[in-house]
């Protein structure tokens, strides 16, 4: 009877060996872990490959992200997880599946990838909240660490004005304070400055040709500060521009060209008045006039003038059509008015 039994309990035992020698000399297959990126694709030159095998996807504000995490030798009882980290770990990590089922509708979309093993992610409009480093996890029995791969979501936006925080064309009085404004987003944050492109100078009064910052101030602005000023807000994304015109009213500014005007006798001699003015000075409201004659009309013998439009500048052309040798030191003067003031220049002429 005690024989019986202890061939029984041997054979068990032989059993159990074969069975656990055979388990033994089974290949152990570990699972392999990798993430396709759909979009933005490989092409768009934002998916950033560091030489630790660290893998980076630079995302813009607005567009969808789609990552498939794919799993080659995937064991049975496997399941396939994402996970959102915080950048800077501060944060608990965010489970975003469970098996393909969101758990956060309004912000993942999850689905079967192309293949058979393999969770599809989906990230439909990039906003700030979903930077993070993501993880894709195979988890299966009889594995201390789930097999996993990584990538790191940053997000960026292309710069961008800020219309009702920026100013729009602007007109002032002389000698008024004038503040121009100009706002911009974006990540990174931008980086704000002016020019000028537009006016009698490209030089900004007292700044140069360049004005760092979102702002110009001018405490009294002048006539000579009026024309288009251009806001740039640039970063590693793009550049973004705004412009702005500045208009300022002031009383006429009056220039005489040439200022010294030589000429032989017999010959003729041409000057220009230019008046810069706003409002603009009227053909009626600007004159020629000689210390000698006294008012120079279309009329005066031996004189022509001219009036020429040319919106805020304009000029007021007289031509001496034979200079005499009384015209020698002759005093001319332009004068031009508006109802901001009236301003003249004066030029003598010389013979040659």
């Amino acid at each position: 009877m005690f024989a019986h039994k202890l061939l029984i309990v041997l054979k068990v035992l032989c059993f159990i060996l074969t069975f656990k020698e055979l388990n033994c000399n089974e290949p152990v297959v570990t699972p392999e872990v990798s993430i396709l990126n759909e979009t933005p694709s490989e092409y768009t030159g934002r998916i950033i490959h560091y030489p630790n095998k660290t893998v980076e996807i630079k995302g813009l504000v607005g567009e969808a992200v789609v990552m498939q995490c794919n799993v080659f030798n995937m064991p049975r009882d496997a399941r396939i997880l994402w996970r959102r980290d915080n950048l800077l770990g501060e944060q608990t990590p965010e489970v975003i599946n469970d098996g393909l089922m969101s758990r956060d509708m309004s912000r993942w979309k999850v689905g079967q990838g192309k293949q058979q093993d393999s969770v599809r992610l989906e990230i439909m409009s990039l906003d700030i909240t979903y930077e993070g480093i993501y993880t894709c996890e195979c988890q299966y029995t009889g594995s201390v660490e789930p097999a996993r791969i990584q990538r790191i979501l940053r997000v960026f936006a292309e710069p961008s004005i800020v219309h009702h925080l920026s100013s729009y064309n602007t007109e002032a009085d002389v000698n008024n304070p004038v503040v121009l404004e100009c706002a911009a987003d974006g990540i990174p944050t931008p980086f704000i400055y002016w020019q000028r492109t537009g006016g009698p100078s490209s030089i900004i009064r007292n700044y140069g040709t360049t004005k760092n910052g979102n702002q110009i101030r001018f405490d009294a602005v002048q006539a000579d500060d009026a024309g288009e000023y251009v806001c740039f807000a640039e970063s590693s994304m793009g550049q973004a521009l705004w412009r702005v015109q500045l208009q300022v009213r002031h009383s006429p500014v009056v220039r005489i060209y040439p200022s010294e005007p030589r000429q032989k006798l017999n010959c003729k001699l041409r000057l220009f008045c230019s008046f810069l003015a706003n409002p603009p000075v009227t053909e009626t409201m600007v004159s020629w006039s000689s210390n000698q004659t006294g008012a120079i009309t279309a009329t005066t013998a031996g004189r022509k003038i001219q009036y020429l439009n040319a919106g805020l500048t304009r000029h007021l052309v007289l031509d001496l059509e034979s200079v005499s040798a009384a015209d020698i030191g002759q005093t001319f003067t332009c004068t031009a008015t508006n109802v901001f003031g009236t301003a003249s220049a004066s030029v003598v002429v010389m013979g040659n």
